[in-house]
């Protein structure tokens, strides 16, 4: 079964994305930074990851980077409460894979990873 790493440091948004996550049927891991998410990504080779933008210490553009640099066909999917689409570009332009705004649209984020992505539970 692939894996999905999420990556939020608000600790409840990444809590509901697990919870949506798993009842959809996926495996399913939490980091709450950069740091972490580097680290569980190299251990794990995750199918996809769900990457917050604003982050304390290493920003979500900082982390999909090195996530892309360790695993370079990885699918990113940043993910933002601040609408700033200049750095949604500039996450696109780097190799992400698709931006979703919080709060979030599940219906849209479900399609992304099944229809688009082609990963089932």
């Amino acid at each position: 079964m692939d894996t999905i790493l999420v990556v939020d440091d608000e600790q409840p948004i990444r809590e509901l994305l697990i919870s949506f996550l798993e009842k959809a049927g996926h495996r399913v891991v939490g980091a709450e930074d950069g740091p972490s998410a580097i680290a569980a990504a190299r251990k794990l080779k995750p199918r996809a990851i769900l990457l917050d933008i604003a982050m304390p210490g290493m920003n979500g553009i900082e982390a999909l980077k090195q996530l892309l640099a360790q695993q370079p066909n990885v699918t990113v999917i940043m993910m933002s409460g601040h609408a700033d689409h200049q750095t949604a570009l500039k996450a696109l332009d780097l190799g992400a894979f698709d931006f979703i705004e919080k709060p979030f649209d599940f219906d849209y984020l479900q399609k992304v990873l099944i229809v688009k992505m082609n990963l089932s539970g």
